[in-house]
């Protein structure tokens, strides 16, 4: 059994989130629907959900009501790029504070009260748009008062908000052939306020999936300055066969910094398993093991070096010339 404890920060490092001073709009369409402008690019995970989510939640719209812009900056202000565990957190809080801006529009502009529902949301926004034309609201990014990275000290908050972490994993290791199984696998963590627990999960269990490819299976091989191992049939990644059940499970301790207490998460997963497989390793074997990945060869010479060890003699090399010492 391994443990591994965590942490990793959302958003861009020290003042990262300053310099791309990112924007963030949100329209109100002619036909009542609204329209979430953003910059972040969806490519599975699930990015178009959880911003029309956060857009909706803040209207009191059906999901169904949002749609998003194509992420074209000809079209779509510069929200920064779809990196650093930031989308839902940084992207996230500013299409909320857009979206709330819609909102008071309607409500100060008299065509909508307080407690309206999403008829009278479509209504109102139909008729703004018919009055006035194009109905977009702008949200840009400030930094917190209490987050400040000073650059030229090098000290300060280098994020907002960090997500937390523990992983737990248990594994086989085959002394015939030296290879690590992993058998289960749970993963903890504390990433705010879980916007949407089924992509979510699926985001922690994608992550965990390739850490431990990263962790037992995939070794880069280099050679004057090219991979020499890029291809399928000697770049060895696991299949689902070499998958254990993987456990999620949250905790919500919030976070005022995001969209509804959200924080980053997708690069969470990628940072516990190897450290937590590798402890497991060392309490199977009693060998302790500083790299990854962890091939069948490392473990055999890990042993073997241990078993040297525990014998009394120890290999030295002195100017090219092997030689053994005993040791107490």
């Amino acid at each position: 059994m391994g443990i591994a404890a965590f942490l990793h920060g959302a958003g861009f490092t020290g003042s990262g989130e300053r310099y791309l001073n990112s924007v963030v709009g949100v329209e109100g369409c002619a036909d009542g629907s609204v329209r979430v402008l953003v910059s972040s690019t969806e490519f599975g995970q699930g990015t178009n959900t959880v911003l029309s989510q956060i857009a909706a939640e803040a209207l009191g719209l059906p999901y169904e009501n949002v749609t998003m812009a194509q992420p074209d900056t000809s079209e779509v202000p510069n929200s920064g790029p779809t990196v650093a565990s930031r989308t839902v957190m940084v992207v996230g809080k500013l299409v909320q504070s857009a979206a709330l801006g819609i909102k008071q529009t309607l409500i100060s502009s008299g065509l909508l009260h307080e407690n309206y529902s999403a008829d009278e949301f479509i209504a109102a926004c139909r008729r703004y748009v018919a009055e006035h034309g194009q109905f977009r609201c702008w949200s840009r990014y400030e930094a917190p008062s209490d987050i400040f990275w000073d650059d030229e000290k090098y000290r300060g908050e280098a994020y907002a908000a960090f997500a937390w972490a523990i992983y737990v994993a248990e594994v086989t290791v085959d002394l015939t052939t030296y290879s690590v199984t992993v058998d289960d696998f749970v993963a903890l963590q504390e990433v705010g306020k879980v916007l949407h627990p089924l992509l979510a999960r699926g985001q922690i269990i994608g992550g965990i999936a390739q850490a431990i490819g990263f962790s037992l299976y995939e070794k880069v091989v280099w050679q004057n300055g090219r991979m020499q191992n890029n291809q399928m049939t000697n770049y060895i990644m696991p299949t689902a066969s070499d998958l254990p059940p993987i456990r999620v499970f949250f905790e919500e301790l919030g976070n005022v910094y995001g969209a509804y207490g959200a924080k980053g998460i997708g690069e969470l997963p990628m940072d516990g398993p190897a450290p937590a497989i590798v402890n497991a390793v060392e309490d199977a074997l009693g060998v302790r093991f500083d790299s990854i990945p962890l091939l069948p060869e490392d473990i055999m010479n890990g042993l073997n070096k241990d078993d040297l060890t525990r014998d009394g003699l120890t290999v030295t090399t002195e100017n090219g010339v092997g030689s053994a010492r005993g040791v107490r």
